[in-house]
C-alpha cells in the first residue's frame, strides 16, 4: 500500500515537473507600428484557458504536450486564430492587423496594483492614451490633463502644483487637497513637473471607491495612475525623436485697468495741499515719498522754481512705470523640449531608454530654467519564463536661475532719463534723507537704488534632483498564480543658493541701515562688507516595499476569477535647512561672523532698534505606513462582474486608538453587461453595460499627528528680550485622531452603437466626507484656544458624461468628443461659527471658509441698494431700508443676513473637441467651458487712493452727477478717505458677477508621413505639428472686460511647432 501511494506521488511530481517545463509565452504587437497591445485577450479553446496581455503585450500559459486552438483578439484589430502544438517551435511574436470596421481598441485600466480591461471594470475610470497625452505641447504633465479628463478641473490662479487638481470636487476642508499620484505602480511624492511627459505611455484617473479604495487612507481626493513607457519583447530597436519649440507671448502689464495717470497726479497734489504727507515728511523713519511729493516739497522750500516743477509734473502725467517694465524687464517666453528614446527587446529581455531636455527662457530678462531627464528600464525572463526580474531607474535634474528682480516704484516713475541713462527710484527711504546721508557721511555705501544697474546682478539658483530606483521580481508559481515582490527608493533633493553681491542695492541698503556713528564720528559697520549668501537645502526620500499574490483563472467558459492580496510598508522622511552668511567672498568661499543677538539702532531711524536678520531654520518630518489589502473580481459568462476590495492602513499620523481600532476601508462593485442578454436586443447596441459601486477611501493631513507636536523658534527681534527660544504647541495630543473618510457611490451606464460610430458613458456619483479634519474651539481651561481633530462632514454629488461621435469615417474623418461634468458640494456639519468678515474675505482665498448648508467655496456679499442719486454714495440695507450707515451695515452683518450668491468654483464644466483627418493631415480644435459659478470683481479702492496709492480703472466710470446711478455702480469720489465706505462697497453685491464662459482653448494641426505611403523616407514615420494654446474667450456672461478665471493676469497665448520621428 505504501509503495502504491509512493508511486502515485512520484507520478504526480513527475507530471507536475513535466507540466512546469511546458510554458508557452508570447507577445502581441500591432502590425502597423509594432507597439505592444496590452489587454489583448488570448484564449485556449480546448481547456478554456484565458490570459490577458500585460503592458508589454506579453502573455504565457502552462501547457502540457498536445494540440490546441489559440485565439488572440483585441478590439480595433482583426482577431488571429492558429493551431498551437506543444512543444512549440514557431514564432512567439503575434502581430494583429488593424480592422477599420471594428470598434475602438480596448482600454486597459491600471489601478497601480493590477491592469483591468475596461469592459470588466465596475468602477469609474478616466483613461488617457499616449496620443491624447501628446496632443498638448507642454513640459508640465499637469497641463496635459486639462480639458481632456472627465471630472477633472484645474483651479488656476488660486493654488499651485498638484493642489490645482480637483477630481469630482473637494471632500476635505483643511487637509491635503491633492490627488494621490501613482507612478509606475508606486506612490509618488515629488512634483509632477519632474516627470517628462514624453516618457508617459498612459494615465488612468481613479474617481470612485471601486477604482481608488485599494489605496485606502490616501485616495480620498482621487488617484492619478501614471504608467511610463517600457520595452517591447521580440522587437528590433525602435527610436523616437520628439522636438518642439514653444513661443509664449509677453505678459500684458496693462491687462488690469488702471486710472488715468493725470487723474492720479491730481489726487496726489490735492493730498499734498491737504498736508496728508506732512507726518511722513517729518517721520524719524524717513520713509520714501512719491516723486511728485518730493517735487512739491522742493518747490515749497525754494529748491526749484515753478517752471521746473511744472516740467516735472507734466512728465509725471505722461509717464507710466509699466512702459519701462515692459521695455527693460519683460519679454516673451521661449521654451524648447527635446526627447530621444529607444525601446525594443528579445524573447527573454526588454529594454527602454530615454533622454529628455527642456530649456525655458522665462518672461523676465535674465531668468531661465532647464530640466534633464533620464529613464532606463530593463526586464529579463528566467527559468523558462517562470521568473521575471525588472529594474528601472529615473533621474530628473531641474535648475532655475533668477538674475533679475522686478522693481517696485510709484506708477509714474521712470527707470531712465530722456537720454536713456539709468536713474534711481526711491521706494524705501526718502530722496531727501539719502541725499543728506551721502553728504554727511561719505563713508556710507552708495545708498541709491538704480534698478537698471541691477539687471542680471542677482545670483539665485535653485536645483532639484528627483530620482526613482525600483525593482520587481515576479514568479509564476502555477497556472494563473503568481507572486510579486517589489521595492522602490525615491529621493528628491533641492538646493537654493541666493547670492546678493556687495554692489546690489539689497546688500548696500542692509549694511548702511545697520551702520553706526561712534562718539568720534567714525562710521562702524555691524554687517561686514561682502556679499550676502542664503543657502537652503531640502531632502525627501522614501522606501516602499510591497508583496502581493495574484490569482487569475477561467473555469470552463462561464466563470472567471481574479484575486489579489498583499502588504505594503512605506517610510517617508523629509528635512530642510536654511542658513545665511554675511561678508561672503564668492572667490574664496569665506564669510564673517555677525552678532545676531544684540539690538542695534538703525542709521535710517535712530529711534528704532532691531537685530540683524539671521535667516536660519531647520525642520523635518517622518511618515510611516503599513498597509494590508485585498481585491477580488468575479465574472460570470462575460456579462456579470462583481468586485470587492479592502484595505487597512496604520500610520504614525494617527492616534493610538485609531491604530488599535484599525477601521478598514473597502469597496464593492457590480457590473451587468446588458447587451449580452437577449431580452435587450431592441436597444440596437453592440455594447451596453450598467455598473454601480459603493465604498470608502480616506485622506490625510500630514501636518498633524496623534501625538503632541511643537515647533521651536526664537523670539522676534522687536521683542523686549530677542532671540530667546520659544516652543509653540502645534497641536495637543489626540489619541482619537484618524484619517478622514470619504464614502462614495457611483452608478454608470456605458453604451456603444452597433455600428461603432457612437458611444456614451454617463455616471451619477455622490461623495460623503466624514470625520473631516479641522480646528474647533475648546474651553480656555484646557490651555488651548482650539484643537484640531475629526469633526466636520461634507456631501458632494454630480454627473459625468463622456461621448464620442464619428460623423464621417471615409477618407475624410470627423470625430467629436464631448465631456461634461457637474459637481455640487455642500457642508453638512461644521462646529465652528464663522464671522461675516471671514465669509466675505474668502472670495480671493484658496482656503475655504465653510458654513453649514452652503458650498465649500461660496460667494457672499453685503446687500446692495444702489447709489444715492444725490451724492453717489453706495447704499446698503439696514432694517429693510437703503442706508449709508456703513458702520451699522458692517457691525450688524452676520452669516444669516449676508447675500449668498452661489458657488465660487464651476459646477458645470467640460470640453467639446472636434478632430478632422484627411490623408496625412489632422486638425483638432478643443473648446472648453466653465458654468454655474460666481466671482467678485476688483474695483476702485478710494480709501487707498486717498492715501496716495494708484486706483483701479473703474475710477473713469464713477458717479459724477445725478443720473449717473442709472448707468454705473461705481461710487463717487469721497472728500475724505473712508475705510468703512470702501469696505462695504468692495464686498457688496454690486461687484458680484457670473463667471460662466466658453473658451477656445487650443488648436492642433499636424501632418504625418508614413513609410508605407512614402517609400523614399529613411524612417518609419514622421509627424510635423503645430499647436496654439489659450486662443481666447468666445463668450462670457459677465460685462467685466477681464477674463473671469484670470483677474490679475491674462492667460498667455502660446504657439508651438515641432516634429516627431520614429526610426
Amino acid at each position: 500500500m505504501n509503495k502504491t501511494i509512493l508511486s502515485m506521488l512520484l507520478c504526480l511530481l513527475i507530471g507536475y515537473s513535466h507540466a512546469q517545463n511546458e510554458i508557452f509565452s508570447g507577445t502581441v504587437l500591432s502590425a502597423e507600428d509594432e507597439s505592444p497591445l496590452p489587454g489583448a485577450l488570448i484564449t485556449i479553446d480546448q481547456d478554456n484557458e484565458i490570459a490577458i496581455a500585460d503592458e508589454k503585450g506579453s502573455f504565457q500559459f502552462n501547457l502540457s504536450n498536445g494540440t490546441y486552438q489559440l485565439r488572440i483578439s483585441y478590439l480595433g484589430m482583426k482577431p488571429l486564430s492558429l493551431e498551437l502544438t506543444i512543444p512549440w517551435e514557431g514564432k512567439t511574436v503575434f502581430k494583429l492587423e488593424p480592422d477599420e470596421s471594428s470598434l475602438e481598441e480596448v482600454t486597459v485600466l491600471s489601478t497601480g496594483y493590477q491592469d483591468i480591461p475596461s469592459e470588466r471594470s465596475t468602477g469609474s475610470f478616466a483613461f488617457l492614451n499616449k496620443e491624447l497625452i501628446d496632443r498638448r505641447v507642454s513640459s508640465n504633465l499637469v497641463d496635459r490633463l486639462e480639458d481632456v479628463t472627465p471630472g477633472l478641473i484645474l483651479n488656476r490662479g488660486q493654488t499651485t502644483g498638484n493642489d490645482q487638481i480637483s477630481i469630482r470636487g473637494r471632500s476635505t476642508l483643511f487637509a491635503n487637497t491633492a490627488p494621490l499620484i501613482i507612478l509606475d505602480n508606486f506612490p509618488y511624492d515629488g512634483p509632477l513637473e519632474s516627470i517628462n511627459p514624453n516618457d508617459v505611455e498612459s494615465i488612468t484617473v481613479l474617481k470612485d471607491a471601486a477604482a481608488a479604495s485599494i489605496w485606502g487612507a490616501r485616495a480620498g481626493n482621487g488617484v492619478i495612475v501614471i504608467t511610463t513607457r517600457t520595452g517591447i519583447a521580440s522587437s528590433p530597436p525602435k527610436i523616437r525623436l520628439n522636438s518642439n519649440i514653444n513661443f509664449i507671448e509677453e505678459r500684458d502689464l496693462f491687462y488690469v485697468p488702471q486710472m488715468n495717470m493725470g487723474d492720479f497726479v491730481d489726487i496726489q497734489q490735492q493730498l499734498f495741499e491737504n498736508n496728508f504727507y506732512r507726518s511722513s515728511e517729518n517721520s524719524p523713519a524717513n520713509p520714501a515719498l512719491p516723486p511728485l511729493v518730493e517735487t512739491l516739497i522742493q518747490l515749497r522750500d525754494g529748491a526749484i522754481d515753478q517752471n521746473e516743477a511744472d516740467r516735472r509734473i507734466s512728465g509725471f502725467r505722461n509717464s507710466d512705470f509699466r512702459n519701462d517694465l515692459g521695455q527693460y524687464y519683460y519679454r516673451g517666453n521661449l521654451n524648447q523640449q527635446h526627447s530621444l528614446s529607444v525601446q525594443g527587446g528579445s524573447q527573454k529581455n526588454t529594454y527602454f531608454f530615454s533622454l529628455g531636455y527642456d530649456k525655458n527662457l522665462q518672461g523676465v530678462v535674465g531668468n531661465d530654467n532647464d530640466r534633464w531627464t533620464l529613464q532606463a528600464k530593463n526586464s529579463w525572463e528566467f527559468l523558462k519564463n517562470k521568473l521575471t526580474w525588472s529594474v528601472g531607474a529615473y533621474l530628473s535634474k531641474s535648475a532655475s536661475r533668477i538674475r533679475t528682480d522686478i522693481p517696485q516704484a510709484d506708477p509714474y516713475s521712470s527707470l531712465s532719463d530722456e537720454l536713456g541713462n539709468p536713474v534711481p527710484i526711491f521706494s524705501n527711504l526718502s530722496e531727501r534723507f539719502l541725499n543728506n546721508a551721502q553728504i554727511e557721511n561719505p563713508d556710507l555705501l552708495d545708498w541709491y537704488n538704480v534698478p537698471l544697474n541691477e539687471i542680471g546682478i542677482l545670483d539665485q539658483r535653485n536645483e532639484q534632483w528627483d530620482g526613482r530606483f525600483l525593482t520587481v521580481l515576479n514568479w509564476n508559481i502555477a497556472d494563473g498564480l503568481n507572486a510579486e515582490l517589489s521595492y522602490q527608493y525615491w529621493t528628491n533633493q533641492g538646493q537654493n543658493r541666493s547670492r546678493n553681491p556687495l554692489e546690489s542695492y539689497f546688500v548696500r541698503d542692509l549694511i548702511n541701515r545697520f551702520s553706526q556713528v561712534d562718539e568720534q564720528g567714525r562710521l562702524t559697520r555691524n554687517i561686514p562688507l561682502g556679499d550676502v549668501l542664503d543657502l537652503s537645502t531640502s531632502r525627501s526620500y522614501s522606501h516602499t516595499l510591497r508583496g502581493l499574490m495574484r490569482y487569475q483563472k477561467q473555469f470552463k467558459q462561464d466563470h472567471q476569477l481574479n484575486l489579489l492580496t498583499g502588504f505594503e510598508i512605506r517610510d517617508l522622511q523629509s528635512e530642510f535647512n536654511a542658513t545665511r552668511f554675511y561678508g561672503y567672498n564668492d572667490a574664496l568661499g569665506t564669510s564673517s561672523v555677525v552678532d545676531l543677538v544684540s539690538r542695534f539702532p538703525l542709521y535710517s531711524n535712530s529711534r528704532s532698534e532691531t537685530t540683524i536678520p539671521q535667516g536660519n531654520s531647520h525642520g523635518g518630518t517622518v511618515d510611516r505606513f503599513i498597509s494590508y489589502y485585498g481585491n477580488a473580481g468575479y465574472t460570470y459568462r462575460n456579462k456579470l462582474d462583481v468586485t470587492f476590495s479592502i484595505r487597512k492602513d496604520q500610520s504614525n499620523f494617527f492616534g493610538v486608538r485609531s491604530n488599535q481600532r484599525g477601521v478598514p476601508l473597502w469597496s464593492a462593485g457590480l457590473g451587468w453587461t446588458l447587451s449580452e442578454e437577449n431580452i435587450f436586443g431592441f436597444l440596437n447596441s453592440t455594447y451596453l453595460k450598467l455598473r454601480g459601486s459603493y465604498g470608502f477611501s480616506g485622506n490625510l493631513d500630514r501636518s498633524l499627528s496623534g501625538q503632541m507636536t511643537a515647533s521651536y523658534f526664537n523670539t522676534r527681534s522687536s521683542s523686549f528680550i530677542p532671540n530667546l527660544p520659544v516652543a509653540n504647541i502645534v497641536n495637543p495630543p489626540n489619541p482619537s485622531l484618524s484619517w478622514e473618510r470619504v464614502g462614495t457611490w457611483n452608478v454608470g451606464l456605458d453604451y456603444e452603437s452597433r455600428s461603432g460610430d457612437f458611444n456614451l458613458t454617463g455616471e451619477f456619483f455622490g461623495k460623503k466626507g466624514m470625520d473631516l479634519i479641522g480646528p474647533f474651539g475648546v474651553p480656555a481651561a484646557a490651555g488651548f484656544i482650539e484643537v484640531t481633530g475629526n469633526f466636520a462632514e461634507t456631501f458632494t454629488s454630480g454627473l459625468d458624461i463622456i461621448s464620442r461621435k464619428d460623423w464621417l469615417k471615409n477618407k475624410f474623418r470627423w470625430t467629436t468628443h464631448f465631456l461634461y461634468s457637474h459637481v455640487k458640494d455642500r457642508v453638512n456639519k461644521m462646529d465652528v461659527d464663522q464671522s461675516a468678515s471671514a465669509l466675505l474675505s474668502a472670495a480671493f482665498s484658496a482656503r475655504p471658509v465653510p458654513i453649514e448648508g452652503n458650498p465649500l467655496f461660496s460667494i457672499y456679499s453685503y446687500e446692495w441698494a444702489g447709489l444715492n442719486p444725490d451724492n453717489g454714495n453706495p447704499q446698503g440695507i439696514v432694517d429693510g431700508e437703503p442706508s449709508e450707515n456703513y458702520r451699522d451695515i458692517i457691525t450688524g452683518a452676520s452669516p444669516e443676513n449676508l447675500a449668498f450668491h452661489g458657488p465660487a468654483r464651476p459646477t458645470h464644466f467640460g470640453a467639446i473637441r472636434n478632430d478632422f483627418t484627411w490623408k496625412g493631415f489632422q486638425l483638432s480644435i478643443n473648446v472648453s467651458y466653465r458654468l454655474g459659478y460666481f466671482y467678485r470683481k476688483r474695483s476702485i479702492d478710494y480709501f487707498s487712493l486717498l492715501r496716495g496709492q494708484i486706483g483701479h480703472g473703474d475710477y473713469e466710470n464713477r458717479w459724477r452727477v445725478p443720473g449717473d446711478e442709472a448707468n454705473t455702480y461705481v461710487p463717487s469720489l469721497p472728500e475724505n478717505a473712508n475705510a468703512l465706505r470702501h469696505l462695504f462697497y468692495s464686498n457688496s453685491a454690486a461687484l458680484i458677477f457670473k463667471g460662466d464662459h466658453i473658451r477656445l482653448q487650443d488648436i492642433r494641426l499636424s501632418y504625418q508621413l508614413d513609410r508605407s505611403s512614402s517609400s523614399w523616407m529613411p524612417f518609419q514615420r514622421a509627424e510635423i505639428y503645430s499647436y496654439m494654446n489659450n486662443v481666447g474667450l468666445l463668450w462670457k456672461a459677465s460685462p467685466d472686460e477681464l477674463d473671469p478665471d484670470f483677474q490679475t493676469q491674462a492667460p498667455l497665448r502660446s504657439f508651438a511647432i515641432g516634429i516627431r520621428i520614429d526610426f
